[in-house]
C-alpha cells in the first residue's frame, strides 16, 4: 500500500506564477477521495471539480482537514525549494471510513487545487478505531522545485 509522489495540478503552476494561490501565504487543506474520484486529472482546477469525496461519517468531515505548519522554503539542496506541512491524520469513530484513494491539497480561500496523491494502488478503509495518517515525505516535503 505505497503512496505514490504527488502531483502537481497544472493550474496549480499558472496560479503560483501570477500570485493567483501563495505557498507561503495561504491557508491549505488536504481532503480524501474515493477510487472513482476524478482526483487524477491534472486538468482539474478547483476543489468543486474533483468528484467524490469519501463520505462526511466516521471521523471524516466533508472538506478534509487544515494542513498544520505549511512552509515554501530551501529544499534538499541550494537549487530546491519546497512545500512541506507536519502530518494530517484521520481516527475512525462510530464504523469505517470506507472506499479512500486519493489525497488533494488545495487553497482554503479560493479554492484551488494544488497537487494529489494516490494514498496505495487500490482502495482501502480506516476501520472503527483506527487512524490514517499522511506523512510528507521526509526531507522533500510535500513536493520540491528544483
Amino acid at each position: 500500500m505505497a503512496a505514490q509522489a504527488w502531483k502537481v495540478y497544472n493550474s496549480a503552476k499558472d496560479f503560483i506564477g501570477n500570485s493567483t494561490i501563495s505557498l507561503s501565504g495561504d491557508i491549505w487543506k488536504i481532503a480524501l477521495f474515493k477510487s472513482t474520484s476524478n482526483a487524477s486529472v491534472l486538468t482539474n482546477v478547483s476543489i468543486g471539480d474533483v468528484t467524490n469525496q469519501v463520505n462526511n461519517a466516521n471521523g471524516y468531515v466533508t472538506g478534509g482537514k487544515t494542513l498544520s505548519a505549511t512552509t515554501w522554503s530551501v529544499g534538499t539542496s541550494a537549487k530546491a525549494i519546497q512545500f512541506d506541512s507536519t502530518a494530517a491524520f484521520w481516527s475512525a469513530n462510530g464504523g469505517t471510513i470506507t472506499s479512500i484513494q486519493f489525497a488533494v491539497v488545495y487553497s482554503s480561500g479560493g479554492n484551488e487545487l494544488l497537487c494529489f496523491c494516490s494514498l496505495s494502488s487500490g482502495i482501502f478503509a480506516v476501520t472503527d478505531t483506527n487512524r490514517l495518517t499522511i506523512t510528507p515525505h521526509d526531507g522533500s516535503g510535500i513536493f520540491e522545485m528544483v
